[in-house]
């Protein structure tokens, strides 16, 4: 069995939807005879979820390398330190967790005569771990997986601080991915911008995207639970762009108009968003009482309360790059059965898994007018007690976890060969 270095700050029993794809590699890789051996942070945060360690191989080894965390400290200094490590300190605020840990990972390496390391991000820091590994390391085989874009990001072109180190971290990137003997992206929009911007990738790069895993599913209720209720459900989180203006511009509209009775709807946000925000929201839309807020729960549960309800709602944002990526929980999305209201760029990576897997309705975040008429569409299917739902199930098994883990191993035993 060959081995693996797994570099990944964000690991569990941290929570989120950052450490999906990580821990799905980590779960089927030694099915296809590759030992992940893990080296991530002592996590300090409040977004825990101690179940998916479940889901990590029993013999599993694990690295948990001092922090040295800027977001999460407390007492006076708290929000200093804070605007320091999101604002000021470059490529983010693990930098440090990548620069003081840097010679105890080629520790690890000596003591596991690790042949192969993978690198995910974000945070980009661990791509700088990767670099400095690869050169220090003649032998040592770099595999840099990309889960959201770098300098291309679209949530970062609306970040001052971000475009003020654009050029220095544009110049880091152009060594990551020159270094790096393979990379890998989840969106091949996302694979194109990277080749665009470094042409020696062909030949040495794909992307493999994002998927659901099937035991997830395993003991679920795949019923609704809304009695006489229109629910639509919105799971993960909810920031810059991704936000749920237009949606609600669209249902103001659709209400305004008589096509829908807002006694019939409730509207579930559930994950790391603030009980405040939705609360605000409701206000300002007069959905007060229409509009829960269940905050972040365990993974399983959030996959339970995408089968609870009648329409998931998914949402990228607008402006230019969205079109490039898609969240991780949309594959979970097709794979519950429920149809997406998916509210994305019409010519992006989101928008052609929907309708390769025939899985939902897409409507442009720009088109208010549309985004009211597709709720109003299924609202009106729901009245009549069915809504039309037909996935394409042999596209949306191509998705599965097992599977991607199947081809990350083949890429590392043919780097290795």
């Amino acid at each position: 069995m060959e081995k693996v270095l797994i570099i990944a700050n964000e690991f569990p029993p941290m929570g989120g939807s950052g450490v999906q794809r990580t821990t799905k590699f980590v779960k089927y890789l030694p099915e296809f005879d590759i030992e992940p051996i893990v080296v991530t942070k002592e996590y300090l945060g409040s977004l825990k979820d101690e179940t998916l360690l479940n889901e990590l191989p029993k013999d599993l080894k694990i690295y948990r390398l001092k922090p040295y965390d800027m977001i999460n400290k407390k007492g006076i200094l708290r929000l200093p330190f804070k605007f320091i490590g999101t604002r000021l300190i470059s490529p983010d605020a693990e930098f440090f967790w990548y620069y003081f840990n840097r010679d105890r990972v080629a520790e690890i390496i000596r003591e596991h005569n690790i042949k192969c390391i993978y690198t995910t991000s974000y945070p980009y820091s661990s791509h700088l771990m990767g670099l400095y590994l690869k050169r220090k390391f003649s032998n040592l085989h770099w595999v840099a997986d990309f889960r959201d874009e770098w300098t291309n990001n679209p949530y970062h072109l609306d970040d001052f601080y971000r475009r003020v180190r654009f050029k220095w971290e544009k110049k880091k990137e152009l060594e990551v991915t020159s270094e790096c003997d393979y990379l890998i992206t989840n969106t091949q929009f996302m694979l194109d911008n990277f080749i665009k911007d470094n042409p020696s990738l062909k030949g040495r790069s794909t992307y493999i995207p994002n998927g659901y895993d099937e035991e997830d599913f395993v003991g679920l209720v795949n019923e609704r639970n809304g009695q006489d209720k229109f629910v639509i459900t919105h799971t993960g989180s909810l920031y810059g762009r991704r936000n749920l203006t237009e949606f609600l511009d669209g249902l103001n509209i659709a209400i305004g108009n008589n096509s829908i009775d807002k006694r019939d709807l409730e509207i579930r946000i559930v994950g790391n968003v603030y009980k405040k925000v939705v609360d605000e929201y409701a206000e300002k839309y007069d959905l007060v009482g229409n509009m829960k807020a269940y905050g972040y729960v365990p993974h399983r549960e959030s996959i339970q309360m995408l089968y609870y309800s009648d329409v998931l709602l998914l949402l990228i944002g607008k402006g230019k790059g969205s079109e490039n990526f898609y969240t991780g929980k949309l594959f979970e999305y097709i794979r519950a059965d429920r149809p997406i209201l998916g509210i994305v760029p019409q010519h992006g990576a989101a928008a052609q898994v929907i309708r390769d897997t025939n899985t939902g309705v897409v409507v442009e975040p720009e088109d208010i007018e549309a985004i009211g008429e597709a709720i109003v569409s299924y609202y009106r299917q729901w009245k009549s007690g069915k809504i039309d739902h037909n996935p394409k199930w042999d596209e949306i098994q191509k998705y599965s976890r097992k599977s991607q883990a199947k081809e990350l191993a083949h890429i590392i035993y043919e780097l290795l060969k």
